[in-house]
């Protein structure tokens, strides 16, 4: 589990500087990082808690497959529900007074970015591996050893 949330951590930094260093005009470097540095924290807090959650639910679904499910969809909504209250904010928003039309459409295209990154690495790490550490009752040398010795019998 730790393995993933450095990688996604790492990822989003990555991410951010890429956004920070990109050109933009219309904006100052000081309104750029204001709204790089909310955004990293709105869609890394929002990755981590669900990698978290997955993890936590790839342990329970091999005695409570139900569960497991329940939470794998908990996960992706935790890690879709904060970006998208805050793209239905901004798109809701006219762009006029707090938010200038540039500032944001900066901020909308860096939370989308930033979600679109973060759900690539944690397909990735699913991909690899990360997070299996399931707590199974039975292994699978113990559930063998049982079904022989129910055949012999």
């Amino acid at each position: 589990m730790v393995v993933g949330l450095i990688v996604l951590t790492l990822g989003q930094i990555i991410t951010a500087g890429t956004i920070l260093l990109r050109s933009a005009p219309s904006l100052s470097l000081e309104y750029r990082s204001a709204a790089v540095g909310i955004v990293s924290v709105i869609s890394l807090s929002g990755g981590c808690f669900a990698w978290y959650i997955t993890c936590w639910s790839k342990k329970m679904a091999s005695t409570q497959p139900a569960l497991g499910i329940a939470a794998a969809l908990a996960a992706n909504f935790t890690r879709l529900a904060l970006p998208l209250f805050v793209l239905a904010f901004l798109q809701i928003s006219t762009g006029k007074g707090l938010f200038g039309v540039a500032l944001k459409n900066f901020i909308e295209e860096t939370l989308v970015a930033s979600y679109l990154v973060l759900l690539l690495l944690d397909i990735l790490l699913h991909m690899a591996g990360y997070g299996m550490d399931i707590h199974n009752p039975h292994s699978l040398d113990d559930h063998a050893a049982e079904t022989q010795n129910t055949l012999l019998s």
